[in-house]
């Protein structure tokens, strides 16, 4: 049979199918590597990828994962701030690291989940009570009605182990430890996400302040000109165009003072976000950036796809996809029987407490239990077909996470070519209109050219030069995300780390649920 193809622009085939012998994600990565391959954008690339089609995302998921053994440097998700040679922007980051509420809630929540994992794993241990009763009683007997009295004193020991004969418990509690792997992702995820904010709320103060700098330079400029009208007017020079250029210079002028204002405004603005995000709010203490920094190096040719195995938000979905399979194997062994054993050892008296210690008053028992439920309403079989249904659409959305992840590497990356030949034109129209300002200025105080001319080079000189800054800021904010996509720097790929083997869940053949009666 002849190789299925697919075009580019029509959704790949593939994709409706997935393997049982690949781990999720790099089924993930494989597949949709080579889709952009095909759509020609050609700028992540993958070893030794021969240019076919995976089977990707959807369909059965596979039966083992490798998240667990993802080592995720550290300096991941803060080290791409050494490329902005700012110790400044190094250190508003590192205070974010240490203050910041929301990324301390996600730390919590960490710790939740570590505890939910231990309660998880109780019920695989034997559970054991002491107790000690004490009772006192009277009945009456006899024709005559005498009272009686008695003392009961009891104490023991109580054990109760539920044998895990299909592996519920061990299912649930792997599914636990998923999601102690995926709160740990969520919280690498919100470190990187911080850092992003923070380095953007900053850049967007040093453009502000240097907007500002740029409009009070332009201001003092607009406002000279107006002086030179004012005394030409009242010097009895004016001639018929010498009201317009007046009121030109005056609108220029009122135009620079608002925008001036709206810029104090955007800084105000950004310096309380950035408290707040630093956890500083309302010091107003913080000396963020004074002007936009520059990069140390361009985007590395060739970038590996497998930089995006150790990006969070894929790692955190991939182990809730494996919780949600544990979670289901677990509502479909809960329709097995049960079998709990129990054991108990102790003394009993009806005389003085003190005999209770008498070794002659030892009791014990032993036991077992079997349960097989019959009839619930349906109950049981609900569960299952609610949490397969949590699974299915968990492993949807993994789909869309690992797609939309592609998507931003690649509009990052192309956005950072069209934003370098945008610069570099800006930078050009900059330097040109500021030329043009200074000989219009020139030729104005010669008489060679009218108000009008001199405004007009004014206003294109501090527009060029304002775009300028507003690129500059967008390229290194773009930077930025293209790092937010990539999951942390250019040079920490994800590495396979020692770890303890798990055992291998129970997969079902099939993803519907078990057939017949309700229980």
């Amino acid at each position: 049979m002849a190789p299925e193809t697919h075009h580019p622009g029509s959704f790949p085939p593939a994709l409706k199918h997935a393997p049982t012998d690949l781990p999720l994600r790099a089924i993930a990565v494989r597949s949709l590597a080579a889709a952009l391959a095909l759509a020609g954008t050609g700028c992540l690339t993958t070893p030794g990828s021969d240019g076919r089609l995976d089977p990707a995302l959807t369909g059965q998921i596979p039966a083992h994962w490798t998240a667990s053994r993802i080592a995720v440097p550290d300096r991941a998700a803060t080290g791409w701030l050494e490329d902005f040679n700012s110790a400044t922007l190094t250190e508003l980051v590192r205070a974010a690291d240490e203050r910041n509420p929301n990324l301390a809630a996600t730390a919590a929540r960490v710790e939740q989940a570590i505890a939910r994992a231990r309660l998880a794993g109780a019920d695989r241990l034997p559970q054991a009570s002491i107790s000690l009763d004490t009772a006192r009683s009277q009945n009456l007997r006899g024709a005559e009605f005498r009272s009686v009295r008695a003392n009961t004193f009891q104490h023991g020991l109580d054990i109760s182990w539920e044998v895990d004969l299909w592996g519920r418990v061990a299912s649930l509690r792997r599914a636990a430890l998923s999601e102690i792997d995926a709160s740990s992702a969520d919280y690498r995820a919100a470190r990187l996400s911080l850092a992003a904010n923070v380095a953007k709320t900053a850049l967007e103060i040093a453009e502000s302040r240097s907007l500002i700098a740029l409009s009070e330079e332009t201001l003092k400029s607009l406002r000279t000109n107006l002086d030179i009208l004012d005394r030409k007017l009242e010097a009895g020079a004016a001639d018929d165009n010498t009201a317009l250029e007046i009121s030109l210079s005056r609108a220029d002028v009122a135009r620079a003072e608002a925008a001036i204002a709206q810029q104090q405004r955007e800084l105000d603005t950004a310096r309380r976000l950035l408290e707040t995000l630093l956890g500083d709010y309302p010091a107003g203490k913080i000396d963020a950036l004074t002007e936009l920094p520059s990069v140390r190096r361009g985007v590395p040719a060739g970038l590996p796809s497998e930089l995006l195995l150790r990006r969070p938000d894929l790692v955190a979905a991939e182990r809730r996809v494996d919780a949600a399979w544990e979670e289901a194997a677990a509502a479909r062994k809960a329709l097995l029987p049960a079998v709990r054993l129990t054991a108990g050892a102790g003394t009993s008296t009806t005389d003085e407490f003190g005999d209770l210690f008498d070794i002659q008053n030892l009791v014990w028992n032993i036991g077992s239990n079997l349960t097989q439920p019959i009839f619930e309403g349906g109950r049981l079989r609900a569960n299952v077909a609610l949490s397969e249904a949590q699974r299915d659409e968990l492993a949807a959305g993994y789909a869309e996470t690992a797609l939309a992840a592609f998507r931003e590497v690649e509009t990052a990356l192309a956005a950072e070519r069209t934003y370098a030949a945008q610069q570099a034109a800006l930078t050009t129209a900059a330097t040109e209109a500021t030329r043009a300002e200074q000989l219009s200025l020139s030729q104005y105080e010669k008489g060679l050219v009218d108000i009008i001319t001199l405004l007009e080079s004014q206003r294109r000189a501090f527009d060029a030069r304002s775009a300028l800054l507003r690129t500059r800021r967008e390229r290194l904010a773009n930077r930025i995300d293209l790092h937010l996509a990539l999951g942390g720097d250019f040079d920490s790929p994800p590495t396979v780390a020692p770890a303890v083997e798990k055992p291998a869940p129970v997969r079902p053949a099939t993803t519907r649920g078990p057939s017949g009666r309700s229980r």
